[in-house]
């Protein structure tokens, strides 16, 4: 496990280290190197081998003859817009506004971004793409409306657009091998858009509740490989109390393990345990992973045990303001560990207690690598049939991507992240990790409605275990609308 840490911090220094064109090698392990000259004098110390990230992108020069287009489904409260208009001081909103001037600048063009509310189906970009509106050369969607632009073949596959490199470092390379079907990617995330960053999840933890009771450091159980369930239940369970004493847990007066919504714990616990609720079988076709997955239901039952029978989650959530009552629990030291995607964490910029970042755990000692849940809700981006010019999206999101990768990330992560939200050097090494092992799980993503929100929602909220009869009771629904996808990349 360790060595698998060690791999993984690596990689992340190499993707994240300013984003940067070089980045430093470790020694040879297989090589004995000498501090001295042959005479026994200090040999001169020579800087270590650099290895090139080629994060440029290959688009020729050329100037576009028309505006550039956005559509952008208005979800301002759930993760930021791709580029800004306005300079404000804030790094992240100027990097967003330098790269649109950068892009235009580089291209003869304008770029703009054309809001709609109507977000929670695919008729607004169906009904311009059947009507041959042209309007929009790029068009943006909440990823679990994938399936739906697919079958409705609105959508141009990122391979059939000239320009668009998905092998290169700025497309992201772990979520993609999630996003294909049948081999075909018609849907990409870019470094141009921080969304399916913002909805990457973690844990905070409470370090003044750790130090007050007296609790194993997280930091070093991640770095040892012993941060698993088991472990994660230990150290919450320690901090429960019934702080009023009147014999009842309540949300508003006690104190608690961890505090999440319903619907956020068991996807975060099935993907940090390395289990995929659809996963996709040798031919790249998606399937229902559940039924007959022995481990997924060791997996589920593990999360009821520690999550209701041991009492360390806060159920009483009834009308509830999540993320500001939570914020307030973390700043009274009522909470030890809280589900936090990357951009609430604002929401603890302002709490007075210090706070560490953590990966979900492992699920147990046998399992070989971390991984890091991406939350349904994030955009993606495509291209419709309609573009008479696709070759104009294709080079701008390329060089988007580009750009981003090399400017716009490193504001992200290392100024909006690293030293503004968390509070130390050691939460920046998880904050490597977390990144390095996103994995994106269609059941969450894509067909969360039929299963995230359709099943695993309620399930959770009312302590319903009955996995079997959930299952067989969306089973027929799941597998129709999978069909309807592999149907369609079959013909």
């Amino acid at each position: 496990m360790k060595k698998t840490l060690t791999a993984l911090l690596l990689l992340s220094a190499l993707l994240f280290c300013a984003c940067s064109e070089t980045a430093e090698n470790p020694e040879d392990p297989g090589t004995v190197q000498s501090n001295t000259t042959e005479d026994g004098s200090p040999a001169a110390e020579t800087a270590p081998p650099e290895t090139e990230i080629d994060a440029a992108d290959r688009v020729p020069e050329m100037k576009f003859e028309k505006e550039m287009h956005f559509l952008l489904p208005d979800v301002s409260w759930l993760t930021r817009d791709i580029i800004t208009d306005e300079i404000t001081g804030e790094r992240v909103n100027d990097a967003q506004n330098s790269m649109k001037l950068a892009m235009e600048e580089r291209f003869g063009t304008t770029l703009s971004e054309t809001f709609t509310g109507d977000i929670w189906s695919t008729n607004y970009i169906t009904r311009l793409v059947s009507s041959g509106d042209d309007s929009f050369d790029v068009c943006y969607s909440l990823d679990l409306y994938a399936p739906g632009y697919i079958v409705a073949d609105v959508v141009t596959p990122y391979t059939d657009v000239e320009y668009i490199d998905l092998s290169r470092v700025y497309w992201d390379q772990s979520i993609l091998k999630c996003m294909t079907v049948n081999g075909t990617p018609y849907f990409a995330f870019g470094a141009y858009d921080l969304s399916y960053y913002d909805f990457t999840h973690s844990i905070v933890f409470n370090k003044d509740l750790v130090a007050d009771y007296g609790l194993e450091n997280p930091y070093v159980l991640v770095r040892d490989g012993s941060w698993n369930v088991d472990k994660f239940f230990t150290l919450a369970k320690t901090v429960l109390s019934d702080l009023d004493g009147d014999g009842q847990m309540k949300r508003k007066t006690d104190s608690w393990g961890f505090m999440s919504e319903p619907k956020q714990v068991l996807p975060c616990f099935w993907i940090s345990s390395g289990e995929l609720s659809i996963n996709k079988d040798e031919k790249d076709l998606p399937y229902l992973n559940i039924v007959g997955n022995d481990r997924f239901y060791s997996v589920f039952d593990k999360v009821y045990n520690i999550m209701w029978d041991g009492g360390i989650w806060c159920s009483d959530q009834a009308g509830i303001d999540y993320w500001k009552e939570t914020a307030a629990m973390f700043g009274e030291s009522r909470v030890l560990f809280v589900d936090e995607i990357f951009y609430r964490l604002n929401e603890l910029r302002d709490v007075e207690v210090d706070f560490g970042i953590v990966p979900y755990p492992l699920f147990d000692d046998t399992q070989a690598e971390y991984y890091s849940r991406v939350e349904a809700g994030a955009r993606i981006g495509m291209i419709p049939i309609t573009n008479k010019h696709p070759e104009y999206a294709g080079a701008l999101l390329e060089a988007m991507a580009s750009y981003g990768y090399q400017n716009l990330i490193p504001e992200y992560y290392e100024v909006a992240l690293k030293r503004r939200t968390s509070r130390d050097s050691e939460s920046s090494e998880m904050l490597d990790l977390i990144f390095a092992t996103r994995r994106y799980d269609l059941g969450d993503t894509w067909w969360c409605n039929e299963l995230r929100d359709g099943l695993f929602k309620n399930m959770f909220a009312e302590d319903d275990r009955d996995l079997a009869s959930g299952i067989a009771s969306k089973e027929k629904i799941i597998n129709k609308t999978l069909s309807k996808v592999i149907e369609k990349l079959s013909q």
